[in-house]
């Protein structure tokens, strides 16, 4: 099969090969594999993963650092940026063609370098899109080829991000096993394959990957006027602690240092998501309590009244962080994200704690 260039290119159309050829012996492969490592599993599967390693998220469009986060890269021995390279969704009338489409691609600054990095793109796929993976497995694969390529990139591992549930589950999954050949295809050479695991998904089989990257963050809903705090509450983590003990895949743990504003109408109904706190003349604003506020004087009655300032405390982080690997064993730390203006919340002693 020769080779496509490696222009930066969208999600072409559909392709014509059938899963089934393709897949067969991997499958069966796979499957005797996995029967095999189910009965070597040992207390800690953990530590098969790299060991003391620290690690960020990069979740933005436009990859540039400035001198904080720098800085922070190197006083916290970070080895591994997941750098999210684009998403993946329906169609929404953007090429009729097409039955998803990549979106929010990101673009990389050209006096950026990466350095002893180790890089791993993300891809976010959405639970809508998964179920039409068979339209875009191969072309995904070359995209993500395509931007290493054009940007200098040297990869050995791609990570792939879906909040899957039993209706969805096995299409990602059979996604997970075709997306690994056809990156082999384009990079000639095997290329790992991790996934993010929301603390829902902790309760169901695991997915056929490399390892997993448990997501400790987003764990309410923020929609709710009565939610304290959607980014991460212990007490909404500590259902799903049980599933740790038995869970089947090694896990690394990904943790939040963001924050944002939710903002609520008078009838207290959800209005949007602010993921960038920019509300704010706060001689108007009346603190109500657990970060809640209300907008003074009168506002139309669709308007923003209420407003709750989110973020995680490193006390909450930390006990979150004792939790997990009370029920699991030691984890290397994932830190979502690399933003100056939210890490500079935490002092260093926080973050150091954060990783250690």
């Amino acid at each position: 099969m020769r080779k496509p260039s490696a222009e930066f290119l969208p999600l072409p159309p559909i392709s014509n090969r059938t899963v089934m050829n393709r897949i067969a012996k991997p499958i069966a492969l796979a499957t005797m594999l996995l029967v095999v490592l189910a009965g070597c599993r040992h207390k800690n599967p953990n530590n098969t993963l790299y060991n003391g390693e620290n690690a960020v998220y990069f979740w933005r469009t436009w990859y540039s650092t400035n001198d904080y986060e720098r800085q922070f890269l190197t006083d916290n021995h970070i080895q591994t940026m997941y750098i999210r390279f684009f998403d993946v969704e329906p169609n929404r009338g953007w090429r009729d063609e097409d039955k998803c489409v990549p979106v929010a691609t990101i673009s990389f600054d050209r006096d950026e370098t990466f350095g002893d990095f180790h890089i791993v793109p993300v891809v976010f796929i959405t639970p809508e899109a998964i179920m039409e993976y068979e339209s875009f497995t191969d072309h995904l694969a070359h995209r993500i080829y395509a931007m290493c390529k054009k940007n200098n990139i040297t990869i050995n591992e791609v990570q792939f991000d879906c909040d899957w549930t039993t209706s969805t589950r096995e299409a990602y999954f059979q996604f997970l096993v075709d997306v690994r050949t056809a990156l082999k295809t384009y990079f000639e050479k095997d290329i790992k394959i991790s996934s993010t695991i929301r603390l829902h998904q902790l309760a169901q089989t695991p997915p056929d990957v490399d390892y997993g990257v448990l997501m400790c963050y987003n764990t309410g809903d923020f929609k709710d006027f009565n939610t304290q705090n959607a980014i991460l509450d212990l007490k909404d983590v500590q259902p799903y602690v049980k599933y740790l003990k038995q869970y089947k895949l090694p896990l690394k743990l990904a943790l939040p240092d963001y924050s944002w504003d939710v903002e609520f109408d008078g009838n207290k109904s959800f209005v949007r998501l602010d993921r960038y706190n920019c509300y704010y003349d706060t001689a108007k604003l009346k603190k109500l309590g657990y970060g809640m506020y209300e907008i003074t004087g009168d506002v139309p009655e669709k308007a923003v009244k209420y407003i709750r300032h989110e973020e995680v405390s490193a006390k909450t982080i930390l006990d979150v962080k004792a939790l997990v690997e009370k029920n699991y064993g030691k984890m290397p730390v994932v830190l979502y994200h690399l933003d100056s203006v939210q890490l500079s919340k935490y002092n260093p002693d926080e973050i150091k704690a954060f990783f250690d």
